[in-house]
């Protein structure tokens, strides 16, 4: 699975290096393909051997789709891919006075762009709706090197006329930052570089921002500058400085309206988040929150005030009013509904959390003494967070906020149905639609389910089927789970998902330890020494799947990214005969060495540091490279990977499909490479590479299944 551009060595700035095999008379020679570990070094994908290597993979690939009974199986996968994708979705909303902003796929789009909604009296005005940012129109041919760009974040100037905003190539991810005026349409000359995953917060005027900063585009050592705009970068001055140029320590900032102080958020790892009130001008510093084991988020009201939720002595979230001088008051308690955040107002709060994989949203009148109470959700489904992040330990940023005092808006989701703007009128009790381009809910049936665990837990599930199909029916089925990092599985849409049911086949979506779908402590049941936990949850979620007559492992699959690419790895080696086929995007795969590769140090605190040798005993225990077993029967194996990944090495792919091909005891069982050369860790993939990607996938894992049922006839 290859796709036209150039090779490129991971986490550098410089594009122009040369496409795999170009200098190779026999880099496409498909029996190249079993060098000698020592000839063969995963890091260095510009290495002659390596490139012989992967273009021996990427001939194998071809082949293997080439074949007569593969090619019908990917060409109707293709189909529902394809539907499944283009129907569009609208991303969460950021609003500046009467303006919505949102990252919108239109249908049938590549790519994300910056769309602007006007509204009046809680309604969209349609006629005033425009595109105001398309990434292919704010570069050169809207290309680097022939890659297509990217908008990584956005955020609007307060009154609405300036968008700054971050564009990367081939997924890269390491922005380019510039500022476009809404008003005549021109990009200002302001260019900033080192703003990967920025956080950024206006002047109250709009005449400069402060911003997060990498300086020299280094991995770590996070830092806060103030642009002011029309001034070159590097007169910005430092207004948080990184703890050490190496420090994993990720500060976040939002300013108060007065444009007085600063709100700093400090995450340190993925389950600790300082806070603190910052006086840019003379450099004072108030702590709010303190070094903590719990997940803090924080805002300013238009007074000033600071509301926000934390985890910390309370697992699932509170919402608590944050005041230097006298300390915390809770306005929400604790309850089973895990708290995400909060949008303020000095009068009325609306609240995000989860409950059984799905979103709700709180709203409290701070006049009134009354409970928070919880809107009318055509659940369950899924309230959509900004653009990702990989190294904050804040609250997972799902995100509702005020259109008036007592209207809410959000982008929502279901499993059946694409993201679309809604809103919530505490008044008159109703959601409604605010904008959509799928107006009407599929008929997919969505029931909630659990598994219990080894340990005696309940592992909570949703399960994703064909309208009219009685519970336990037998299909074809796949699994996915994530289960790291505090980030929960919900109820979302998912293309893949969507596209899998409306082939016929049951979907299966695990909420294992690791995540936070139980609050910080199902998190940290899954870190550290519990990570083999995470692991055994899947198991168990697979063995209740066969146990009920769901599916057997002739027609059980799996799939899992980044982390969960981790998770699915882990079970090709741990538990082979578990599932009939697994792809493994984007994965982890050897944590002996994963640290020192890319931004992978940010990681640490769920997956353990090997260079300390109490955790390097049971990290090698559950590194999937470090366990492959001898002459095993493996299922067929799809592992995906992108060569501009500036978060997951391309290694870790490259070495875990050498090592399995070397250990299979059955050569004729698929063990594939999928390689995009112009692609990164997966953040807004463009639409024709995600479904050639998941085409490929779901061609093997019905390829596997028709194995399956041969040998049983």
């Amino acid at each position: 699975m290859v796709l036209a551009g150039p090779a490129m060595t991971p986490d550098t700035t410089n594009p122009d290096t040369t496409n795999p095999g170009a200098t190779d008379p026999d880099a496409t020679d498909p029996d190249a393909t079993d060098l000698d570990p020592t000839d063969l070094d995963p890091t260095d994908l510009d290495a002659p051997r390596t490139r012989q290597w992967l273009a021996a993979r990427e001939a194998e690939l071809e082949t293997y789709l080439a074949r007569p009974d593969v090619r019908p199986l990917r060409a109707r996968a293709e189909r529902a891919l394809t539907a499944a994708v283009g129907r569009g979705a609208l991303g969460a909303p950021q609003v500046r006075g009467r303006w919505i902003f949102t990252a919108d796929r239109l249908p049938g789009a590549e790519h994300r762009v910056v769309v602007r909604r006007s509204t009046t009296g809680g309604h969209v005005q349609e006629h005033l709706t425009r595109v105001v940012l398309d990434p292919s129109r704010h570069t050169q041919d809207g290309t680097q090197d022939g890659a297509p760009a990217a908008v990584d974040w956005f955020h609007p100037s307060p009154d609405g006329s300036l968008l700054a905003f971050g564009l990367s190539h081939s997924g890269s991810e390491q922005s380019l930052a510039s500022v476009l005026d809404l008003r005549t349409g021109q990009v200002l000359p302001d260019r900033l570089t080192g703003v990967r995953h920025a956080s950024l917060a206006w002047l109250p005027g709009g005449d400069g921002f402060y911003y997060s900063h990498y300086p020299g585009n280094r991995h770590y050592g996070r830092e806060i500058r103030l642009h002011l705009l029309g001034t070159p970068q590097h007169e910005d001055p430092l207004t948080w400085a990184a703890c050490d140029p190496d420090g994993l320590d990720w500060p976040d900032v939002e300013l108060s309206p007065d444009g007085r102080l600063l709100l700093v958020h400090v995450s340190a790892g993925w389950s600790g988040t300082e806070a603190h009130l910052l006086d840019p001008r003379t450099g004072e510093r108030t702590p709010l929150v303190a070094a903590a084991d719990g997940k803090s988020r924080l805002h300013f009201t238009e007074s000033g005030a600071v509301i926000g939720v934390t985890s910390v002595g309370a697992p699932c979230g509170q919402v608590v009013r944050a005041d230097p001088g006298r300390g915390w008051q809770v306005l929400v308690p604790e309850s089973d509904l895990v708290l995400d955040d909060v949008s303020v107002s000095d009068d009325t709060l609306f609240v995000t959390g989860e409950r059984d994989m799905s979103s709700h949203i709180g709203f409290l009148d701070l006049r009134a003494d009354q409970p928070m109470r919880l809107a009318p959700l055509p659940g369950p489904g899924h309230v959509a967070a900004l653009l990702p992040t990989p190294g904050q330990s804040v609250m997972r940023n799902r995100v509702v906020r005020h259109l008036s005092p007592t209207t809410a808006v959000f982008s929502w989701s279901t499993p059946a149905r694409s993201p679309y703007l809604a809103a919530w009128d505490v008044t008159r009790g109703r959601v409604y639609d605010l904008a959509a381009w799928e107006r009407d809910e599929p008929p997919i049936t969505v029931r909630r389910s659990h598994a219990g665990a080894g340990d005696g837990r309940e592992i909570p599930m949703l399960v994703l089927e064909p309208p009219d199909v009685p519970p336990g029916t037998p299909l074809p089925t796949l699994l996915h789970a994530y289960g790291g990092f505090g980030l929960s599985s919900t109820a979302a849409y998912s293309e893949l998902a969507r596209a899998w049911v409306d082939l016929g086949h049951r979907y299966v979506i695990a909420g294992i330890r690791g995540g936070r779908e139980r609050g910080d402590a199902w998190h940290r049941e899954g870190i550290g020494p519990g990570r083999q936990r995470v692991f055994d949850d899947l198991y168990d979620v697979a063995g209740a799947l066969i146990a009920g007559g769901a599916c057997d492992p002739g027609t059980l699959a799996l799939w899992g990214s980044s982390n969960g690419g981790l998770l699915a790895c882990a079970a090709v080696v741990q538990r082979p005969s578990l599932f009939a086929a697994v792809h493994a995007a984007v994965p982890m795969t050897d944590m002996l060495t994963y640290h020192r590769h890319s931004i992978a140090r940010l990681w640490m605190s769920d997956f353990g540091d090997p260079d300390d040798p109490a955790d390097r005993e049971w990290i090698a225990a559950y590194s999937p490279l470090h366990n492959v077993p001898e002459r095993a029967r493996f299922p067929a194996v799809l592992v995906t990977t992108g060569l501009h990944d500036s978060r997951v090495h391309p290694m870790h792919a490259i070495a875990f499909v050498r090592a399995l091909r070397a250990a299979r005891a059955e050569p004729d069982r698929p063990i594939l490479l999928g390689t995009d050369r112009d692609g990164g860790h997966g953040v807004d993939k463009p639409s024709g590479r995600y479904v050639h990607e998941r085409a490929t996938a779901f061609a093997l894992f019905l390829d596997a299944f028709d194995r399956h049922r041969r040998t049983r006839t």
